[in-house]
């Protein structure tokens, strides 16, 4: 089962350990999801604080958009 995460920073401070992030983005809403080693964490947010959050990640080769 996915677990959601409902803080930013929280979210900013597991990207380093992610093995990939996907980010799904909707008209109104995006979400981000951070697949680690035994969970999928998933965030929900407005589509520009998705993109701040995104611009923030170091290695852009883990970062897939669908």
């Amino acid at each position: 089962m996915p677990r959601q995460v409902f803080d930013a920073r929280t979210i900013l401070s597991m990207m380093d350990k992610a093995k990939r992030i996907i980010v799904v983005k909707r008209k109104d809403s995006a979400k981000l999801k951070l697949r680690m080693r035994r969970y999928l964490y998933t965030y929900v947010a407005a589509p520009d604080e998705i993109d701040k959050i995104i611009s923030n990640v170091k290695d852009k080769s883990k970062v897939v958009y669908y």
